[in-house]
């Protein structure tokens, strides 16, 4: 394809060139070497050009093609909650129907087991059998109910999470729609310039659907990797806490992650749900001239930053996880009352002095890259018009959609759910 723009643009060149100089009828007498050096400035300035159209159409694609495989997936999910929502909900009442007949019987018959025992028993040994027997049959009227309050409580979780799920859908929908858009746009100017653009335009989607791919393909072995490290310190947590005689008290709700990676992650299926990419200022760059546009970096090549001092990356997602529950306000710049992903990320590196931009676009190609297989703590993980804080263990703090907390708001949830087109380090 850029063979193709670079000959294009090069014999443009020369017909501009050839007009002007039979436009004079007074002999010039350049030196050669001058003559020469003008066409190698010229050709390398059409090939930069050729490099910029071949780089932005590329990522424009990238782009797209990442949001329309993330959007697919969404609906698998929709799909697959909405199924567990519906059997939990017929579990839920088949449940509450036989504990209605229990209690019925209960009520017409009296509940005086334990007194028949004593008064019929014929033996000592036959008392202990009969109250055995109706210990037996109140512990299991206490399982049962145990089991529904459990399933009343999983079909209430489903339904937040179908919630959340179902409002991030809409939002990517929205963000495809201003996609969509833009590529078009972009796809006009360029065939009105370009001779034989469609031919390049295959062969640059070619090239964005074996990026797209490699993506998700070091996506998959970094998340095997997380859930690997994240079992064997939960199986070391495990033998430990055999071996321990004395008891640990849980530690609940806004919990920070531990160091590295050996954050325990949620699931990221009952109180959680994933993000949406509403955000400020997070419209994929128009072509403007193409022919200063240059390519930036994705953050997914071998060429990454060493980390720094990753205790600093540690107290930013440690200080991200202090904001979970607050709400999320497309636009917002509170982190208690209200605010969107780009500000969240920014406002939370702000607390240690570090400058990050406002809007997702932005923070992609900021800071330094880092392989998704070597996130740590504290770096940007960034979606197709969504960004977030790896805290470790596979998980991101962010700020997701505008629907309450645990559908939105401010929340942890699992890295992984959607494709990482960038990861970015500033501190």
């Amino acid at each position: 394809m850029k063979v193709r723009v670079v000959r294009a643009l090069i014999a443009s060149a020369a017909v501009s060139t050839l007009f002007v100089t039979t436009a004079f009828v007074t002999p010039v007498f350049a030196e050669p070497e001058n003559q020469v050096e003008a066409l190698e400035n010229q050709k390398s300035e059409v090939e930069a050009q050729a490099d910029s159209i071949n780089s932005q159409l590329v990522s424009l694609l990238v782009s797209y093609k990442a949001l329309q495989q993330d959007i697919e997936n969404q609906q698998v999910r929709i799909g697959e909650v909405g199924q567990d929502l519906a059997v939990a909900q017929e579990n839920e009442q088949k449940q509450y129907e036989d504990m209605k007949l229990r209690i019925k019987y209960m009520y017409e018959n009296g509940d005086a087991s334990f007194a028949e025992a004593i008064l019929t028993a014929t033996s000592y040994s036959d008392l202990v059998n009969k109250s055995e027997y109706v210990e037996k049959v109140h512990g299991y009227d206490r399982n049962k109910l145990m089991e529904y309050v459990q399933t009343k409580e999983e079909v209430a979780n489903l339904k937040t999470e179908l919630e959340g799920e179902q409002a991030d859908m809409e939002v990517m929908a929205q963000e495809m729609s201003s996609q969509q858009a833009n590529l078009e746009s972009t796809l006009t100017q360029m065939r009105a310039q370009i001779a034989d653009f469609d031919s390049q335009l295959a062969s640059a989607q070619a090239e964005a659907d074996a990026k797209v791919a490699r993506m998700q393909e070091e996506q998959q072995i970094a998340q095997s990797k997380s859930e690997n490290q994240t079992g064997n310190v939960s199986s070391a947590n495990q033998v430990g806490a055999a071996a321990n005689t004395g008891t640990t008290k849980p530690s609940g709700g806004n919990t920070t992650p531990s160091t590295g990676n050996t954050t325990t992650p949620s699931t990221g299926n009952v109180s959680t749900t994933t993000p949406s990419t509403g955000n400020t200022g997070t419209a994929t760059p128009t072509t403007g001239n193409t022919g200063t546009t240059t390519k930036p970096s994705t953050g997914n090549s071998s060429n990454t930053s060493k980390p720094g001092n990753a205790s600093a990356g540690q107290k930013i997602a440690n200080k991200g996880c202090e904001y979970i529950g607050n709400p999320y306000v497309y636009g917002g710049n509170s982190l208690t009352n209200g605010i969107d992903c780009s500000g969240f990320v920014q406002q939370i590196h702000a607390k240690f002095g570090i400058s990050t931009p406002r809007n997702s676009t932005s923070l992609r190609y900021g800071g330094k890259a880092v392989a998704v297989s070597d996130m740590m703590p504290g770096d940007v993980v960034c979606y197709e018009g969504h960004v977030a804080i790896y805290i470790g263990g596979g998980q991101i703090v962010h700020a997701s959609n505008s629907k309450p907390y645990p559908a939105g708001g401010i929340k942890t949830f699992n890295a992984y759910y959607r494709t990482i087109v960038a990861v970015r380090r500033y501190w």
